[in-house]
């Protein structure tokens, strides 16, 4: 409903008079059905304009059978990386007429499979970034019978589609990088241990034992915390350089060495991973991989809309993720 310039309540009716057309017809151009002629449509639409209607949301839900909300599933929205994701994801929702219904599992999966059974009781279909819950709960997800997208995770063996950024190729570029400056000692701080982008970049690092490098993998986590952490396990096991699985993760451990008087990059070469806002500010600004968060974003929403559209589920995006070189690695220093 919607309110004249007098104060009187417009109502579907007074749109279906004015357009010559019935209340039924009125009522599917509103909900968006193609079964209206391109004229009659418009004719409800210029009708419903000039008199200022706009159906009620509810309403318009009921008669379309759609809810226009698209649930939005997250493991840590301290993370800049998933905000970044989700403004873009957002923005890109809002122009398409869609609102996202937003909620953080905290790294908990059991909340993340309650969360998402809840989003999808709720909305039109879910949006997965970096599921940590496994196969079977995914197929859950999916046998819902509502659109689902994987974000940065690949998933086989289930009819869903995946919008991916490489972690692979780029976390080796970054080893690669750490071991030509001279590194044979290098220590990987992991990430949350159900992330599947964990597993990537850890894959990538221990590469690096191929090439007569020593990997140590140590214990860790998302956040800045469990880098701080880390730190004395990364000074027990004599690493000249150490790959965190995030800038978060990286950052912490930065102020932990800072605590212990470690410099960097002069007695240890600290990498991240991501590229959020802070890695250029901290001292020494951070050697990272840039993982393209808006862009990521914006792809996701278009193959989300895809299939709230009707298209088939199962289509894979891969997007390739690229080395920053900054202040905080360099070469060993050469022992006396």
């Amino acid at each position: 409903m919607a309110h004249s310039g007098g104060g009187r309540v417009l109502t579907i009716r007074d749109v279906a008079r004015d357009a010559g057309v019935s209340v039924a017809t009125v009522s599917r151009v509103l909900a968006g059905s193609a079964t209206v002629s391109a004229e009659l449509a418009g004719r409800v639409r210029e009708s419903a304009q000039r008199l200022g209607y706009t159906p009620h949301s509810v309403a318009r839900s009921l008669a379309s059978g759609r809810t226009r909300l698209v649930g939005a599933l997250v493991p840590n929205l301290a993370n800049h990386y998933f905000c970044a994701l989700l403004k873009r994801m957002l923005h890109d929702a809002e122009r398409d007429g869609y609102r996202l219904l937003v909620a953080d599992s905290d790294e908990n999966v059991v909340a993340e499979r309650e969360l998402g059974l809840n989003l999808l009781r709720q909305t039109d279909g879910l949006m997965l970034c970096s599921p940590r819950v496994p196969a079977n709960v995914l197929r859950q997800f999916v046998e819902y019978g509502k659109p689902v997208l994987v974000i940065n995770r690949l998933v086989d063996k289930l009819p869903v589609s995946n919008v991916v950024v490489e972690s692979y190729p780029a976390m080796r570029q970054l080893a690669a990088h750490v071991a030509d400056l001279g590194h044979r000692r290098v220590a990987y701080v992991q990430g949350p241990a159900r992330s599947w982008q964990n597993k990537e970049r850890g894959r990538a690092v221990r590469w690096l034992a191929g090439r007569g490098v020593d990997v140590t993998v140590l214990r860790g986590g998302g956040d800045m915390d469990d880098g701080h952490l880390a730190v004395p396990e990364i000074l027990r096991c004599g690493s000249t350089a150490v790959l965190a699985y995030n800038d978060l993760v990286a950052i912490g451990i930065l102020a932990g060495l800072a605590e212990q008087g470690v410099r960097v990059p002069e007695d240890i070469s600290v990498t991240g991973y991501d590229d959020i806002p802070f890695s250029r500010f901290v001292m020494p600004a951070l050697t990272t991989v840039r993982s393209p968060q808006e862009e990521v974003g914006s792809v996701a929403w278009k193959a989300m809309d895809g299939l709230l559209q009707g298209e088939r589920p199962g289509a894979r995006t891969l997007l390739a993720a690229e080395p920053v070189i900054r202040k905080s690695t360099a070469p060993p220093r050469r022992r006396r």
